[in-house]
């Protein structure tokens, strides 16, 4: 339990990342919380205590939460959920009215994108804010708590106006000046229980991390993403950056950045700068990450060059698929031969390359699944993850989802809810289609990991020293997928070749 003290009398917000239990959890700060404890503090100073929960940490839930609300005393609490937290997300704010009817109970995070009116029309919550909401929250903080009107006119903010009323923001918010935002409230995080969790990377060089965003939206107009930041695509300076890696050094004793942006590489000067800097500044003593994936085919040998030199040893790419047609119709538009190559090439760099698939789209026959596998399988990607395609509600790919199989999405969707998405034994493709995605998946583990080539190269790139905590996370999620050794593993096998 993290919190901000004042000796006044100030109102209490309660801010809570929710935890859905399913398997291979991976933890990291969380950076929109702690972005808004940083608005928070100077938009009200004194005037406002602030309470950070990671229940994820911690794995606690809602049940845990009404042991501590007469201690808490919170007069608004606001909950952060991703869209396979969404049960969990409903949980805890039905434990808040249970608890006090009159406390605000507020959703944010991936979640609320897009979904404000089915959300506030079928749970309890009272507000809900889509998109970024680091200027908004704050600003309907001060209205309730001054008793003013909340208005209509903070983008992205929709809210309950009454028992049967609702006013819905179809706008969002668009934060210009990033740099203007400061730094998250890194003096809340307890950054050796991060160190000690699974991580998104799956492998950790140094003695302690943390995740940073150093740009928010993207331009690229993918049909799958929620794109909760927007197709605006907005960076902090090289400097702003530098700094915050420096006061993580200095104060926080961080050795390892993990880079969380969509798309960091869109601006190659601002890449060069940052990594040139990084090179010169710390000499290879601070390693970087990137666990959520650059877009491979705007990059070149230089670039790789760049990020090498700065520090950085792990990166993922989002290859999705290799069909040309599929490209096409999900608008991602991936040159895959450039693509290859930029693998290849942090190969030869001795860059650990984790490749993103996804099988199962809408129309995708056999054979384009087979040939997305095969991809993977000849590539020289040291690591890979074979995911099953989830259609997220607000998402051009989750209404052809619909066109296509109905019943199928509306038990996709509560799979999702759940947690269980991309975990799940029938995913919408298997459901609309009648065939075995799930085995595939199986045979794609095994096949990559499985490879006499892959296991070499892997030994020999990856240090034991790297996958302290990885093998407590990759490893097994790895191993969870792999086919039962034996008949049936090659029955599978024979079938999907």
């Amino acid at each position: 339990m993290i919190s901000v003290k004042t000796t006044h009398h100030p109102k209490r917000v309660l801010l809570l990342k929710a935890y859905q239990p399913f398997r291979d959890q991976v933890n990291s700060p969380p950076l929109g919380i702690l972005y808004l404890t940083t608005a928070l503090r100077k938009r009200f100073g004194e005037r406002v205590s602030i309470e950070v929960l990671d229940l994820k940490l911690d794995q606690r839930g809602a049940d845990w939460l009404a042991t501590q609300l007469d201690i808490l005393q919170p007069d608004v609490v606001g909950i952060s959920a991703l869209n396979c937290e969404a049960d969990a997300s409903h949980q805890l704010a039905a434990c808040v009215k249970r608890w006090r009817a009159d406390v605000p109970a507020v959703l944010g995070g991936p979640y609320a994108r897009k979904r404000a009116e089915e959300i506030l029309s079928t749970s309890e919550f009272d507000w809900v804010f889509g998109g970024e909401s680091d200027r908004t929250f704050p600003e309907a903080l001060d209205r309730h708590f001054e008793g003013h009107p909340l208005g209509t006119d903070l983008p992205g903010f929709s809210y309950r106006t009454g028992p049967e009323s609702l006013h819905i923001s179809e706008a969002q918010d668009s934060i210009k000046d990033l740099d203007a935002l400061g730094y998250p409230a890194w003096d809340l995080v307890d950054f050796d229980a991060y160190t000690a969790r699974p991580n998104m990377a799956g492998v950790q060089k140094g003695k302690r991390y943390a995740s940073i965003f150093t740009s928010r939206g993207c331009p690229y107009l993918c049909t799958y993403c929620h794109d909760i930041f927007g197709k605006r695509f907005l960076w902090r300076s090289a400097e702003h950056v530098i700094e915050e890696i420096e006061l993580l050094r200095s104060e926080y004793g961080v050795d390892e950045i993990q880079i969380v942006d969509d798309i960091f590489n869109l601006n190659k000067p601002r890449l060069r700068k940052i990594m040139g800097e990084a090179a010169t500044r710390w000499g290879g003593k601070m390693a970087f990450t990137f666990p959520n994936g650059l877009r491979a085919d705007i990059m070149d040998e230089g670039i790789v060059d760049a990020l090498s030199e700065g520090g950085t040893y792990f990166i993922s790419i989002a290859i999705e698929t290799v069909t040309d047609r599929l490209q096409k119709l999900v608008s991602k538009n991936l040159d895959v031969e450039r693509a290859l190559r930029i693998v290849n090439y942090c190969d030869d760099r001795g860059i650990l390359t984790r490749g993103f698939f996804m099988i199962g789209f809408p129309t995708e026959t056999k054979q384009e699944i087979r040939n997305t596998l095969n991809f993977a399988f000849e590539s020289r990607l040291t690591m890979a993850f074979f995911f099953t395609v989830v259609p997220q509600p607000g998402t051009p790919l989750f209404d052809l989802a619909r066109e296509e199989a109905p019943e199928a999405l509306e038990l996709s969707e509560r799979d999702e809810r759940e947690g269980h998405g991309y975990r799940s034994d029938q995913p919408w493709y298997q459901r609309a289609y009648g065939h075995d995605l799930a085995r595939d998946i199986r045979y794609a583990y095994g096949r990559f990991f499985l490879s006499p080539r892959r296991m070499w190269r892997i030994a020999r790139r990856v240090p034991l020293s790297y996958m302290k905590i990885g093998l407590r996370s990759y490893g097994r999620f790895v191993l969870r997928r792999m086919p039962r050794i034996g008949g049936k593993a090659h029955a599978d096998a024979k079938e999907i070749a």
